[in-house]
C-alpha cells in the first residue's frame, strides 16, 4: 500500500541533487513520462543524489488510484526505484498550498478574485493567473512549486511541453524569495512520420510492453537512448547508464521512436538474461527448462546456447519445447524432411548407439563419417534431422541439438 503522506527532506544536504518525477494518475504509465521519469532517476544518481516519485491527483475527476498503482508498477517493473518510502499526493496537502497562498496574499503578491485566488504577473510579458480555483483547489502552478520547496527539489528535469510553464513557476519562487530549481527541457518522442505520439497508440504504454514481454531492461535500455547517447554503444547495464548520464548530454532534437530497435536490445538482453530474470516470464516449456537448468549443467548450457537463437521470449518458449516435451512433426515441417534421407537413417542410428561416450565432438565425428560414407552434405540432411528431433524447422546447430536431446530421445525420435 503506498501511504499519501509529505517527505521527509531534514536530513537531505543541502548540496545534495534532488530530482522528482511527477505524474498525473489520469491514466498509465506513458513511454514519454517513463523515459522523463529515467532521466530525472539516472540524473540523480549520478550526481549520487535522491530521485522522489509524488502524485498530482488534484484533478479529482480523472485521478484514480488503480491508475496511480500502474504508474508506480510500471516504475518498478522498469527498474526505478524512487528514494522516498511514503509517495506523496496533491490531495492529501492542501493545508501546505493554503499556507503558501496565505504567505503570497501577505506579500502583496496574490488576491482574490470570484472566489478564486490570483497571483499578480508581470504586465503584458506575463499576466496575472489563477493559481487557486473557485471549487478551492489548487491550480498546477501553484502545487508543483510548493512540492518541489518541501521536498527539496532542486534539478527539475521535464518535457519541453512544459517551458511555457516555466516563467510561473520561476515568479512564484521570486515572490517566496526562494532560489528557484535548475530546470531541463527535454524534447518529446515523436512516431515514425514524426507526429508527436499519439496517447491512443497501444504501444505508448509500459504495461504493453510488460504485457508483449519485452525485458524491462532491455525497455529501459530503449527509453534511455531516446535522445541521449554516448559514443557508439548501444547496450548498456543500468550501472553504466548511472555512470555515463548526463542531462546535458540530451540532443535538442526530437526523439523518434523506432520499435525495431527496441526488438533489437530485447534480442541482445535475452542472449545474456540470468535464469533468474527469464522466471518472470509464465511461459510452460521455458519453465519447464529453467527447473532443469537449475539443477543440470548441461541443461543450463542448452539455454543459453537457445537464448542466443531467440528473437524473443515466446519463440525461446517454443525452442524449449523439444528438450522438456514430447513433439510432433507437422505436416508443413514434414515437406522439408529430405526423402533420399530416410533410407539411411538405421545407419545413422547404429553409429551414434555404438559410441559409449557422447560428447560434441564424438557426435560431430559420426556425422562428418556417415556424410562422406553416403556422400551427402550436411545441408543435404541437417533439415530431415532437425525436423524429426525437434518438430520444426529452427533449432540449435546439429551437433548441439543432438548433444543436449541425449541419445535417448535422438534415437527415439530419428526412428519413427
Amino acid at each position: 500500500m503506498y501511504l499519501k503522506h509529505t517527505v521527509n527532506t531534514t536530513t537531505i544536504p543541502s548540496t545534495m541533487i534532488i530530482t522528482r518525477f511527477a505524474p498525473s494518475p489520469t491514466g498509465f504509465l506513458h513511454i514519454g513520462g517513463a523515459r522523463t521519469a529515467l532521466f530525472n532517476y539516472l540524473y540523480a544518481k549520478h550526481k549520487g543524489g535522491k530521485f522522489i516519485l509524488r502524485m498530482e491527483d488534484t484533478d479529482a475527476a480523472r485521478s484514480k488510484p488503480e491508475f496511480a498503482e500502474g504508474i508506480m508498477n510500471g516504475l518498478s517493473w522498469l527498474g526505478i526505484h524512487w528514494d522516498n518510502d511514503i509517495v506523496p499526493y496533491q490531495s492529501k496537502r492542501l493545508d501546505r498550498y493554503a499556507h503558501y497562498v496565505d504567505l503570497l496574499r501577505g506579500k502583496g503578491y496574490a488576491y482574490d478574485k470570484e472566489g478564486a485566488v490570483y497571483l499578480k504577473g508581470k504586465g503584458d510579458e506575463l499576466p496575472d493567473f489563477v493559481i487557486v480555483k473557485s471549487d478551492g483547489m489548487p491550480v498546477f502552478h501553484l502545487a508543483v512549486v510548493v512540492d518541489d520547496i518541501d521536498m527539496g527539489v532542486n534539478v527539475i528535469i521535464r518535457g519541453v511541453d512544459h517551458l511555457t510553464n516555466t516563467d510561473k513557476h520561476k515568479l512564484i519562487y521570486d515572490y517566496l524569495g526562494i532560489p528557484h530549481p535548475t530546470y531541463y527541457h527535454v524534447p518529446l518522442i515523436v512516431d515514425e512520420n514524426n507526429q508527436p505520439l499519439s496517447k491512443r497508440r497501444s504501444d505508448t504504454n509500459v504495461e504493453y510492453y510488460r504485457d508483449h514481454d519485452y525485458l524491462p531492461e532491455a525497455v529501459f535500455n530503449f527509453l534511455v537512448r531516446l535522445g541521449w547517447g554516448y559514443g557508439n554503444q548501444e547496450v548498456f547495464s543500468q550501472e553504466e547508464l548511472i555512470s555515463f548520464f548526463d542531462v546535458v548530454k540530451v540532443s535538442k532534437n526530437p526523439a523518434k521512436l523506432d520499435l525495431r530497435k527496441l526488438g533489437w536490445l530485447n534480442i541482445q538482453y535475452i542472449k545474456k538474461a540470468s535464469l533468474e530474470s527469464l522466471r518472470r516470464f509464465d511461459k510452460p516449456s521455458l519453465e519447464a527448462m529453467l527447473d532443469r537448468a537449475t539443477n543440470d549443467s548441461v541443461m543450463a548450457d542448452c539455454l543459453q546456447e537457445l537464448q542466443q537463437k531467440a528473437n524473443d521470449i515466446a519463440e525461446l518458449d517454443l525452442l524449449c519445447v523439444p528438450f522438456v516435451q514430447d513433439i510432433a512433426v507437422s505436416e508443413t515441417f514434414l515437406e522439408q524432411v529430405n526423402p533420399k534421407v530416410l533410407p539411411l537413417l538405421p545407419d545413422l542410428l547404429k553409429r551414434l548407439q555404438d559410441n559409449s561416450v557422447w560428447s560434441k565432438a564424438i557426435i560431430e565425428a559420426v556425422f562428418h563419417v556417415f556424410l562422406e560414407t553416403h556422400s551427402f552434405s550436411m545441408k543435404e540432411l541437417a533439415p530431415t534431422i532437425r525436423v524429426l528431433c525437434t518438430g520444426t524447422a529452427k533449432s540449435l546447430d546439429l551437433y548441439s541439438l543432438v548433444f543436449y536431446l541425449g541419445r535417448e530421445k535422438t534415437i527415439n525420435r530419428l526412428s519413427r
